[in-house]
This record gives structure tokens, C-alpha cells and sequence, in this order.
């Protein structure tokens, strides 16, 4: 019993503690030159893709980079598929024979589209990094969870709707999401434009779980600090821009908030490098109102405070911006002097 215990304690202690610092001593740039020099049309030979990628580095994660930088400049979303494959596990929520029956066919179409077309979901993604990692004896997992994105914000703790991945470097566990990385989807249009977003390899835990809940809470990484799903549903929307410039997240905690007219409110948050203030904004959005404000700014060792009083009573969806990019989004209900 005791024995257990302390494998218990081992795996919680390496699961928990991970850093992109651990390899701020590594450059990137020649694993990134390899992944954009490498083309294949298909992906039947991936031994040999995965090889060719990896002979000429000298360290596992510059490996794993390479594997991850190609699958992103290479591999396209398919939203066509993403939302059929929604379409039809809410069609057969209550119907498990046909919900079995869907995820067969679905399994057949994914790998068929990723291996002759390179397009796929979150979950072709996830595998074929995985397959990838498995080729030059690199331990990673697919861990299914939850994504939380403009587009799902609302969760059944019974139906995961995400894929992505974690991986060991010398006995410590990284995060990272290949899928959100790659680019962005247009839905409306059926479109996919390459954008790689970079914040997502490597990304501290603590920024992760923002918008990425595991269903093995051990791959969150955070130990004992983990989040309740609760929690995880009520947080912040989170977009591509909180990971291109934020290293922390440290508050709003919640996505929605009730105040009094006249309250003040702190937005707080450690940038990855220093941020010129002047771009830094506050788009509040009520109806078909848009109105932007340069809430005051102060800035102390790391940390980066928005200060913003709201003296119009309503409800509005906040934004915030940097430059164009935007990072995240927040609902504000102000009441009313006499309001309860």
C-alpha cells in the first residue's frame, strides 16, 4: 500500500510541474526550417516522413517541434467534418447502437482524409502526432477533453468535444494543441487559412486550462491546483491572441460578472515581452453598440493591471485587444445605483 502511494506521489509530483523555460536554452530555428522544407502530398509513408524530420536533430524536443511544426503547416482543419461528426453525436445522444455506429464510420472517414488529402478534426491531429512521437520513441498521449472556443461555450460533462496532446522530455510531461495551432477556420465559408500560432507548444498549464480541460485531470498538469469543471465552464473566453502574447493569466477569474455603476474593475495578466499601453483596449459591445475605451494602465514588475470604471448601467460583452488581435472576452451586468 505504501509502495502505491508513492508511485502515486511520483507520477502527481512529475505531472505537475512544467515549464517552456526548461528549454529557453534550445533554438527552434532549425527544427522549424526542416518541418517547412519537408513536403509530402500524402501520408502513407510516415516512418519515413517522421524520419526525415528528425535524422538530422540532435534533442528531443527538437524533434518533437519538428513533428509538431510540420503537422501544423501542413495538416488543414476540416470543419465540414467537425460539424457533421457534432451534427451527428447530438442526433444519437440518447441512441448509444447508433452513436457507435456514427463513431466507426467517422473513424473510417477521418484517417481516410488525413492519410489522401491532409485535412482532418482536433482528433486526426492529436493521432498523427502521437504516431509520429511513436516512430523515434518519444512517449506522448491524446488526451480528450474539452475545448472551450467563441463557438462552444456550453458543455455535456458526458461528451467531450476536443483532442490534443502531451508529451515526456526526460521524465516531465508538455502540453501542446497542433489543431488550434495550424490556423483558422471560417465555418459560414467552409474555409481554412494556415496561421500558425506558436503559443500553443509548450504553453504553460496554468494558461492552458483556460480553454482546455482534460478528462484525466492528472494531464492538466497542475497537480492539486487543477480546476473543478465547474470552474473550468465559467471562465474567461480565451482566443489565439491570449497565447501569442501572454506568458499569465492571472485575472478575470469568471467570464461573467454582476457590478454596481460607478465600480471599478482590475484586469491583471503577465505578457509574454514587454507591450507598448497605447494598444492595449477595451471594446465594450451591447446590441448593435460598439464603443472602444483605453482603460487606465499600470504596469509593476511582470504584471500588466487594467483599470476601468463602469459608469453606464447595461449589459455588455467586453473585449479585450491588443492591437487587432483579440484576447479575451467578458460579460459585464451593470446595474443601477438602486438596483440589488
Amino acid at each position: 500500500m505504501q509502495k502505491a502511494f508513492f508511485l502515486l506521489f511520483v507520477l502527481s509530483t512529475i505531472l505537475s510541474f512544467s515549464q517552456k523555460s526548461d528549454f529557453k536554452h534550445i533554438n527552434f530555428a532549425k527544427a522549424d526550417r526542416i518541418a517547412s522544407t519537408i513536403k509530402s502530398k500524402r501520408l502513407f509513408n510516415l516512418n519515413k516522413l517522421t524520419l526525415d524530420l528528425t535524422k538530422n536533430l540532435d534533442t528531443d524536443i527538437e524533434k518533437v517541434r519538428a513533428i509538431y511544426k510540420w503537422i501544423c503547416i501542413n495538416i488543414a482543419s476540416d470543419f465540414k467534418l467537425y460539424s457533421k461528426n457534432e451534427r451527428k453525436r447530438k442526433k444519437y445522444k440518447k441512441d448509444s447502437i447508433k452513436l457507435a455506429e456514427w463513431n466507426s464510420e467517422l473513424k473510417r472517414d477521418l484517417f481516410s482524409k488525413l492519410l489522401k488529402r491532409k485535412k482532418t478534426i482536433c482528433t486526426g491531429y492529436a493521432y498523427l502526432f502521437k504516431a509520429m512521437c511513436d516512430v523515434v520513441d518519444i512517449e506522448s498521449k491524446m488526451v480528450y477533453g474539452f475545448g472551450r472556443t467563441v463557438d462552444v461555450t456550453e458543455f455535456d460533462p458526458n461528451y467531450p468535444n476536443h483532442t490534443w496532446n502531451a508529451f515526456k522530455i526526460n521524465n516531465k510531461w508538455y502540453l501542446c494543441d497542433a489543431t488550434w495551432a495550424a490556423g483558422i477556420s471560417y465555418p459560414d465559408e467552409n474555409r481554412f487559412i494556415f496561421k500558425y500560432n506558436d503559443g500553443y507548444f509548450l504553453t504553460e498549464p496554468e494558461l492552458f486550462i483556460k480553454n482546455h480541460f482534460p478528462i484525466q485531470k492528472e494531464f492538466s498538469l497542475l497537480g492539486d491546483k487543477t480546476p473543478t469543471f465547474q470552474e473550468f465552464i465559467e471562465m474567461p473566453l480565451l482566443y489565439g491572441g491570449a497565447y501569442t502574447y501572454l506568458n499569465k493569466y492571472i485575472s478575470p477569474k469568471k467570464m461573467y460578472y454582476s457590478l454596481q455603476r460607478g465600480e471599478t474593475f482590475n484586469f491583471n495578466y503577465v505578457f509574454k515581452k514587454e507591450v507598448d499601453p497605447k494598444n492595449l483596449k477595451l471594446v465594450f459591445v451591447s446590441g448593435v453598440s460598439e464603443k472602444t475605451y483605453n482603460p487606465f494602465i499600470s504596469q509593476k514588475n511582470d504584471s500588466t493591471t487594467l483599470r476601468y470604471t463602469f459608469n453606464k448601467a447595461g449589459y455588455f460583452d467586453v473585449h479585450l485587444y491588443y492591437k487587432e488581435d483579440i484576447i479575451a472576452t467578458y460579460i459585464f451586468e451593470i446595474k443601477k445605483d438602486n438596483q440589488n
